[in-house]
């Protein structure tokens, strides 16, 4: 018997996996690469926050338009299962604790930057969406049976008796964290969703489907704001790149407890290593900002990885440019002849 409630069910889960995934790969946001244009006018100072004001607004518009979701509407908590193995739970708590410092992040962030229209508006909005998931990994750790609520509620008073603190002190050296931390955080809840999968857990899977999507999008308004830097002040924007990746770490780690146990396991189950940090967070992020050869030599990038990254970009461009070629249809110089009136053409089995 055809059941076409659950037709449509698993027809509405594919098109949002579909269109999940396109968010995670189509610019690593799921929004045009194409970022605010400088002003033709002005100090470096005033064309900056407008191309951050006019990304905000495109940045906003999009969200809203594409990438909203719904705690108790968009994951499917009846499929909850105890199926995660504790590693996986520990994990997932391990996340829930780095997204418990919002406050410390949004208050400290936006103090920084509060002068700035786009950068203010947009660290109000981030605070909003980054509260969201902290919230819905708890109730994941809760409704799977991993962590009992009492657990949970005291798990969350060892933590914010810590602060956390600004890494770096400008906002320029605060947006190129900012980029490569939402890149790495984006990556890490795609790597645990790929594990959630195979042990078949589709409500924590829609859950990092959803996280990441957000992630992924903070990423690419940060990449645009330090693309804008690059843009009207190459020099020391490049010198702060260099500064920043010699002395990144991702946030409140040293305040977390137990984290030497907590980081290993990251670890140790591939979603986060020094490979991981090389092949996909440091060199996409060179890649993503566009920045010369010359300019990653001088951002401390050796010769030869330099020109690694260059390459692989130059190739990148260049199957871009023929994929866009592919797509042109080709039509005849002459119409196909017709057939003869009343006539068909009957395929013939040998």
């Amino acid at each position: 018997m055809f059941d076409s409630e659950a037709q449509i069910t698993t027809n509405l889960t594919e098109l949002e996996a579909t269109t999940i995934e396109r968010i995670l790969t189509e610019g690593r946001a799921g929004e045009t690469d194409d970022g605010a244009l400088a002003p033709a006018r002005g100090t470096v100072t005033s064309k900056i926050e407008e191309m951050f004001y006019e990304n905000y607004l495109r940045y906003f518009a999009n969200a809203e338009a594409k990438r909203r979701w719904h705690m108790e509407r968009d994951i499917p908590w009846e499929k909850t299962t105890q199926n995660c193995s504790d590693t996986t739970a520990f994990i997932v708590e391990s996340f829930t604790a780095v997204e418990m410092f919002l406050p410390d992040y949004t208050h400290k962030i936006m103090e920084l930057v509060r002068k700035s229209r786009g950068r203010a508006m947009f660290q109000a909005n981030w605070g909003y969406e980054e509260s969201k998931h902290s919230m819905v990994l708890e109730e994941w750790l809760i409704r799977s049976g991993k962590r009992t609520e009492e657990q949970v509620r005291e798990f969350e008073k060892q933590l914010l008796g810590a602060e956390w603190d600004l890494p770096f002190e400008s906002p320029r050296q605060m947006i190129i964290y900012t980029m490569i931390q939402e890149m790495a955080t984006g990556l890490n809840y795609t790597n645990l969703r790929r594990r959630v999968e195979e042990e078949g857990d589709e409500a924590l899977v829609r859950t990092l489907r959803w996280v990441s999507s957000d992630e992924s999008a903070h990423y690419n308004f940060f990449r645009k704001g330090v693309k804008a830097y690059l843009q009207l002040e190459p020099d020391e924007t490049i010198a702060d790149i260099k500064f920043v990746f010699q002395n990144f770490v991702m946030p409140a780690q040293a305040l977390i407890p137990g984290w030497t146990e907590r980081g290993a396991s990251i670890e140790a189950s591939g979603i986060y290593t020094p490979k991981v940090y090389l092949t996909k967070i440091y060199r996409p992020v060179l890649e993503d900002l566009g920045i010369t050869r010359q300019q990653l030599k001088e951002a401390g990038i050796p010769g030869r990885e330099a020109d690694f990254i260059w390459d692989k970009r130059e190739a990148q461009e260049a199957d871009a440019k023929l994929a866009r070629f592919n797509r042109t249809v080709a039509v005849p110089a002459f119409p196909a002849p017709l057939r003869a009136a009343g006539r068909q053409t009957v395929a013939t089995v040998a």
